[in-house]
């Protein structure tokens, strides 16, 4: 007993005509869609997809994505050999059934009311035993005769110029960034105005010494 699955990561440039695809390649195959996710940002459109492919035409799947248009990115399968665990669910399951019937052959001949609780008792624990083994051992059945495959389908968007606004909000932008300006403007302002005062007493000082030199000049 194989249970058999696997992912596959593929880039498509028409994500509509590589889904179409894909359904086609499904009904062909007679296996289905388990679930669909699509995603759409402004990155990317991408399919996220769960198929259940009977396992005889799992290999043939495969096949048929790899023969398509698109570029495969990446695959992983993987195997598994679960006889073991089948066939022992099932001999446990036999078993467990054996003792049931035994049990209810017992509860057919109690006599007192303590040897009828003490057997339903375990009656109850073994039909709780037994379903649990029937379903594990369903589920095992499901695993074999049904692989499951990921894919991740998805197409890169191309890069498109979005700046083009309205007029209003083209005045709004102007605005701002005069704004922005005059504010910049008398941060820069603020941050030097100790330096030009410096500058200014420096400038008056050195003009009124060469103005006082001058007139001891013209009185000499």
């Amino acid at each position: 007993k194989i249970i058999k699955d696997g992912s596959i990561t593929v880039k498509s440039q028409d994500i509509n005509a590589s889904k179409k695809a894909f359904d086609n390649l499904l009904k062909q195959l007679n296996a289905y869609y388990e679930s669909e996710d699509l995603q759409n940002n402004d990155q990317t459109t991408a399919y996220n997809l769960t198929i259940r492919i009977p396992a005889v035409n799992f290999e043939k799947v495969i096949v048929g994505i790899e023969n398509g248009k698109d570029k495969i990115e990446s695959k992983n399968i993987v195997t598994r050999d679960v006889t073991e665990e089948y066939v022992d669910t099932e001999i446990r399951l036999a078993s467990k059934r054996d003792y049931l019937k035994r049990y209810k052959e017992i509860l057919s001949k109690a006599s007192t009311v303590k040897d009828i609780m003490a057997v339903e008792e375990n009656i109850r624990a073994l039909q709780e035993e037994i379903e649990s083994k029937e379903g594990r051992l369903q589920y095992l059945k499901d695993q074999v005769s049904f692989s499951t495959l990921n894919i991740s389908l998805y197409k890169e968007k191309e890069f498109t110029n979005n700046y083009q606004d309205g007029f209003f909000t083209r005045v709004k932008i102007a605005v701002i960034d005069g704004w922005n300006s005059i504010v910049d403007f008398m941060v820069w302002a603020i941050g030097i105005w100790p330096f030009l005062i410096v500058a200014a007493v420096s400038f008056f000082a050195i003009r009124t010494i060469i103005k006082r030199r001058k007139n001891r000049k013209s009185i000499d």
